[in-house]
């Protein structure tokens, strides 16, 4: 049931996504540093990396899950059209569950983050920074 809600809701709002420019808008909860995000993950939300799966096996914000929201395909960067349903399977179908995104600089996180609230999501946070000009300069923990 909660699948085919969602799906219609994705044809329903399919021809919004051409008059929001999800790069520049805010629809996500916050920006918010990652020192921030770490105290919210130590209290329950959950921390998505939307990196690659190539970079995430790298190195990765500790206890972070990875769900890229474009792929790898012969040098090129595509869209993965799964990536609204794998977070809400990743966040156990809980639309109001705290969802924080992590890339490497912010930009993708930014675009996903603006998709998944236009989607319904309603605690999603977005890491300024990133992983890299963030996370990592502020020590926090990581794993490969």
């Amino acid at each position: 049931m909660c699948n085919k809600l969602i799906f219609s809701f994705l044809l329903l709002t399919s021809s919004l996504f051409a008059q929001v420019d999800f790069q520049k808008a805010m629809l996500y909860k916050a920006d918010i540093n990652s020192k921030t995000a770490y105290e919210m993950q130590k209290k329950g939300s959950l921390i998505i990396d939307v990196r690659t799966k190539r970079e995430f096996q790298t190195l990765r914000a500790k206890d972070s899950i990875n769900i890229p929201v474009f792929y790898e395909q012969k040098g090129k960067r595509v869209f993965n059209k799964n990536f609204t349903q794998e977070v809400y399977a990743a966040l156990n179908g809980d639309l109001n569950k705290e969802a924080i995104l992590i890339c490497r600089s912010g930009s993708r996180t930014k675009l996903a983050s603006n998709l998944l609230s236009f989607q319904g999501f309603k605690n999603v946070y977005n890491i300024k920074n990133g992983f890299a000009y963030d996370w990592t300069k502020v020590k926090l923990p990581v794993e490969k």
